[in-house]
């Protein structure tokens, strides 16, 4: 199994170049003021697409810095958001609760004082509690495809890799209570990832009729087969458990078809048109529920909402990234709030680089942009990309790092 991201340059080759994937390249733009000043704005900043979908059409696409509409791209942390899909698919299947003790399922975790009050919840709004952070889960050198990175990109993910990252993160140290910090990592995903899968293995024993016994089986069977979405690669540990926390590389247009069914509220149009049920939009809406330890960020998605972190404590690492990150997003989820005609929900799955899925239910409106991981690009804005989507005069930006 792959586990560094230049094994995967070499197995999706064909791919890149356009020969696996059925994807057309991209439409003539409809013309459009607003999209083709937002496109510049991401391209300035080492953008390399941007895609505009309205009530499922998509009304503007381009390319730019060497990229095409057939060229898959890494998502990078902006995959963390499927697991959250994932969760209310199984939420509606009666493999989970949002708050159920993750040790009834990981045993193991029952005799620790701290792990054992661990819930679903807890993992998915990535406030487990667990050392969120750890070398042996980070993807294992810098990602040729997104860049080369900014030094700290560099730095990450020297060591080697853990051989079974589920099992890794199952056995990692609780460094907080449960529902008290923030701390943004791989560590929940994994963990989430062992949990469910455990279940699907449990049900697939009891049931001959439940035709999964991994966490991949299920997720392609009950979320991405249904829509359609043409997985372009997804990056595995030696064990074969998926990256869940960053290894889908994607086409613009794939991404956006996920970011329609989020904003369908988990429905899905059949050949004759009609909305199929795909995901109950009770379970789904718990997606996009501020969390107690930050309100901008639900359960594995980033809410634009005009929410602050509750003064909750943020932890990455050392705690200074993570709160000067905070900060910024604070600011910037204020300045969309407060812009006249701006909707006040934008859901956003959000990757190294400033890779980006956003929803934008008042709007009907799904957008994707893919870049370059460079240090030119750390001053892109939402709100400023954004605002140029929708045509309004962009406002004076909070100051920031």
């Amino acid at each position: 199994m792959l586990t560094s991201f230049a094994g995967v340059v070499m197995g999706i080759a064909c791919a890149l170049g356009g020969a696996a994937l059925a994807q057309p390249e991209a439409a003539k733009p409809t013309p459009n003021a607003g999209y083709e000043a937002a496109a510049d704005y991401s391209a300035g900043l080492g953008g390399r697409a941007v895609l505009v979908m309205i009530d499922g059409k998509v009304v503007y696409e381009r390319y730019d810095n060497g990229w095409s509409a057939s060229k898959m791209h890494p998502l990078a942390s902006g995959t963390k958001s499927f697991a959250g899909v994932v969760a209310a698919a199984a939420v509606d299947d009666g493999l989970l609760k949002w708050d159920e003790l993750a040790c009834d399922t990981l045993t193991e975790w029952k005799g620790d004082p701290r792990k054992c009050k661990i819930t679903v919840q807890h993992l998915l709004s990535l406030s487990s509690g667990l050392e969120a952070n750890n070398p042996a889960l980070e993807s294992k050198g810098a990602n040729p495809l997104l860049g080369p990175g900014t030094g700290r990109d560099k730095a990450r993910g020297r060591g080697e890799q853990a051989k079974d990252k589920f099992a890794f993160a199952v056995a990692a140290k609780a460094v907080h209570e449960p529902g008290t910090v923030f701390e943004y990592g791989p560590t929940h995903y994994y963990a989430f990832g062992a949990l469910l899968e455990r279940k699907i293995k449990a049900r697939h024993a009891a049931d001959p009729k439940f035709p999964d016994s991994t966490y991949m089986e299920y997720m392609n069977r009950r979320v991405l087969d249904p829509i359609g979405l043409n997985v372009g690669w997804w990056v595995r540990d030696s064990a074969g458990h998926p990256n869940l926390p960053g290894g889908c590389l994607l086409t613009a247009r794939e991404w956006a078809k996920f970011g329609e069914l989020v904003r369908l509220e988990g429905q899905w149009p059949g050949e004759d048109g009609a909305l199929k049920r795909i995901v109950s939009k009770e379970a789904l809406a718990e997606c996009f529920k501020p969390s107690p330890t930050n309100k901008g960020y639900g359960l594995t998605w980033w809410l634009l909402n005009g929410g602050d972190e509750g003064g909750a404590e943020v932890a990455d690492g050392g705690g200074i990234l993570a709160k000067v990150k905070a900060r910024r997003m604070k600011a910037e989820v204020a300045a969309i709030e407060g812009k006249d005609g701006v909707p006040k929900q934008v859901y956003m799955a959000a990757g190294l680089g400033k890779q980006r899925l956003y929803v934008i239910p008042e709007r009907n409106m799904v957008v994707v942009r893919f870049c370059e991981n460079a240090p030119k690009g750390q001053s892109f804005l939402n709100t400023q990309f954004l605002g140029l989507v929708m045509g309004l005069k962009p406002k004076a930006e909070p100051n920031g790092p």
